[in-house]
């Protein structure tokens, strides 16, 4: 005797007319109703709400609050004050900050510490001498300012 097994969710023709329901339900959907999404709204950081514009004013002034570090007289400091970053200062030291093949904004050490003294004006040295947090907040201070702005494309 040549029996087949059963394949679930199948009808055998050798059952009669019995009609069997099949397991899914193969009644078309009807189609969601869409409704428009509003444009999300951005909102101003805290800080540059503030400051009520986006554009900082130049010079800018960034604590050193882990260590105090000497300037080109000598004296210790406790804040950095930084000039306006200009393309001869990127022509000159190279851009600090690159964008990678993921997307990730990566800051250039050495390139950030010599732009750091440039704006500054305080001798490499000096800049190296930094409390590693002050380092930080001092280049991610910058970074913004040599990466693209996305209005121009």
């Amino acid at each position: 005797m040549n029996v087949s097994p059963k394949r679930e969710g199948f009808i055998n023709d050798d059952d009669g007319p019995t009609l069997q329901r099949p397991m899914v339900d193969v009644t078309p959907e009807k189609p969601a109703k869409s409704r428009p999404t509003p444009d999300p709204a951005i909102e101003a950081s805290p800080a540059e709400q503030d400051l009520g514009s986006t554009e900082p004013e130049w010079p800018i002034t960034v604590k050193l609050l882990h260590k105090q570090i000497r300037n080109n007289k000598g004296e210790k400091i406790s804040a950095i004050t930084l000039r306006e970053p200009r393309a001869g200062d990127i022509n000159r030291y190279g851009n600090p900050v690159r964008i990678d093949q993921e997307g990730e904004v990566r800051i250039e050490e050495r390139k950030m510490t010599f732009i750091i003294a440039a704006l500054s004006d305080i001798l490499p040295p000096f800049i190296e001498d930094m409390h590693p947090h002050d380092w930080n907040s001092v280049a991610f201070r910058l970074q913004r300012f040599f990466l693209p702005d996305p209005a121009a494309w």
